[in-house]
């Protein structure tokens, strides 16, 4: 087996996942108008196709959500409307949550907000 078949056993995922930079700010609201109140406490990793965050209460799979993500040094938003794929609670009582967006972010956007993988 060589290289990259290995790599492509170990990440079947549609668009890489990055780790957000260090200032980079997220909000989760129910929904996709991007009203209510702020649910998200913690961008744990961002795609193309979705983000994975950590959020104060429990979501349920198939609902609506929207992303707003703010990249370090920005003005602006990147509102991001999504769905709930998967949500599991954590031992502190907050949720981990799946999200994938129904429109991809831009590659431009991806870059804002993710770092760059290491290599």
């Amino acid at each position: 087996m060589n290289v990259s078949e290995r790599t492509a056993k170990r990440n079947r995922r549609v668009s890489p996942r990055r780790s957000p930079k260090g200032a980079t700010r997220v909000s989760c609201r129910r929904g996709c108008l991007g009203l209510g109140p702020n649910i998200a406490l913690t961008l744990l990793d961002v795609s193309e196709t979705g983000a994975r965050l950590i959020v104060k209460e429990a979501v349920i799979p198939g609902q609506e959500l929207e992303l707003g993500l703010l990249a370090p040094g920005s003005v602006r938003e990147y509102a991001v409307p999504g769905q709930v794929i998967w949500s599991v609670e954590t031992a502190s009582g907050a949720h981990c949550i799946g999200v994938q967006f129904h429109k991809r972010l831009s590659y431009g956007g991806v870059q804002d907000v993710g770092r760059l993988p290491r290599v």
